[in-house]
Order: structure tokens, then sequence, then C-alpha cells
């Protein structure tokens, strides 16, 4: 498992920019499947969790309202869940390494949000936020609020946080989507993709600049539809990966894909 190279924050958050995690995302996928660079196609998260990244995937409820969907433990320990049976909160022990993920999650429709929530979880979390949660680390989130857990998109408690931690906490919740993203569906596979859409409809590769033609506001609703197909992603996930690569831009952007 490729560490990652970078500065870390007195909290052990990561300094790195988004070409840096792009960077990163494509020495790991160089490091467990190469060919998906060159050849745009699915990635086996299953796979990339349990061999790669040498984690265990467990699927409990997490939360009664389904707004947290996967967590990761850091450290071994206990973590609250829904028992299944009775429908009450139980705490199970869980080692370090654990991937807990919600069993909806396995459902067709929810294929794709899954797959990207374990992504974000052991692709994101684990990869680059292990320093952050270890245990011998007094000033990050696990030393402060005694919590070894990290859960994707909303954490438990952030009413506790000061304003230094929410901000720490959204920091890693956008280099770990942004990651997930990157893993999913890596830039130079991107690239490929992108030329390849311009091929089908006869025209040159250029950066889509929503709101100047119809031409390319058709192209930005039928660019995501089409790489969503082929890394098997939701389309809207597709679509910010799309516009963090300015491969898809608004009117007045000035930057380059």
């Amino acid at each position: 498992m490729l560490e990652l190279d970078t500065c870390y924050s007195f909290s052990q958050i990561p300094y790195i920019s988004y070409d840096g995690l792009d960077d990163y995302a494509e020495k790991v996928i160089d490091e467990f499947m190469p060919e998906l660079l060159t050849n745009p196609g699915i990635l086996d998260v299953d796979a990339f969790i349990e061999f790669y990244c040498e984690l265990t995937p467990i699927e409990r409820r997490i939360c009664y309202n389904g707004k947290v969907l996967g967590m990761t433990a850091f450290n071994d320990g206990m973590v609250e869940v829904i028992n299944e049976k009775t429908g009450q909160p139980d705490e199970i022990f869980v080692e370090r390494g654990t991937i807990i993920t919600d069993p909806a999650l396995r459902l067709k429709r929810n294929e794709k949000r899954g797959r990207f929530t374990i992504m974000h979880e052991g692709g994101g979390h684990w990869l680059i936020h292990r320093k952050a949660f270890a245990d011998d680390n007094p000033y990050g989130p696990a030393g402060i609020y005694k919590n070894q857990y990290r859960a994707a998109k909303e954490g438990r408690g952030d009413y506790l946080r000061s304003t230094n931690e929410r901000g720490d906490i959204q920091r890693m919740e956008r280099q770990a989507d942004f990651l997930a993203a990157a893993l999913l569906m890596p830039r130079p596979a991107m690239r490929v993709v992108f030329r390849s859409f311009f091929r089908y409809y006869h025209d040159k590769p250029r950066r889509i600049i929503r709101g100047t033609s119809p031409t390319d506001d058709l192209y930005a609703i039928q660019l995501p539809k089409y790489v969503a197909q082929i890394f098997n992603v939701s389309e809207k996930a597709a679509t910010i990966r799309l516009e963090k690569l300015t491969a898809i831009v608004n009117r007045g952007w000035a930057y380059g894909f």
C-alpha cells in the first residue's frame, strides 16, 4: 500500500492540493491495476479494499435515518450500530482496519452509491487520514474526542466540535471524496474517455463550456452519462469529477483540463 508523501497539519491532516491527490491516485492505481490507467473500466472496489488496502469490510446498519452509510475503524474498539433483530442501538467490537457499510448499499439500486461510499472510507480516509486518527495523536479527532472512527458524509456529535475541528473534519471529507473519485475515475483514463466521446460526435476534443452554445450544453449533459457508464459511478459523481478536472466548466472559467 503506497504511503502519501506530503506535509501534515498540527492535527496530522495532510496538506495537499487536488492535483497532488490526483497524482497519488494514479500511483496507487498503477500499483494495484495499471491497465485501468490506459484502458478505462470498472475498478473492483471489493478487491481494492480487501487486497490493496488490507481492510476488512462488514455490513451493519449504522444509524436510523440512513444519513451515515459508512464508517472506518482506525483503532480496535466498540462502535454503536443498529441491531437488525431488535432495531435497538447495539455495540459491537471491531478491529483496526474494519470498514462498516450499510447493508442497503448492496441493493442493485444503490450499487453506485455503495461503490463510492466504500471508496470514500477505504480509498479515501484509510489511505490518507490514518495519522489523524492514530491513538497516539493527542491533537487529532481521535485524541480530542475519543472518537476512533470516521463516519462518511456526516459524523456523530459534530455539535461538540470546535470551529477548528469542524474545519478539519470538512477538509478530510473533501479530500476523501476527491480521492475516491480519482481512484474510481483515474485522470489518465478520463482523458482517454474524453477523447473517445468527441470522436463519437466527430468533433475535436475541447473544454465544454456551459452557456456558450446548444452543442456544449448538450455535451455537458451527455458526457457525464458516458463517463458514469464506463466507470460504473453515478452521473452526479461523474459530473463533479469532470468539473474538478475542468473538462466541463461554466462560462467565464479560465483554466484547463
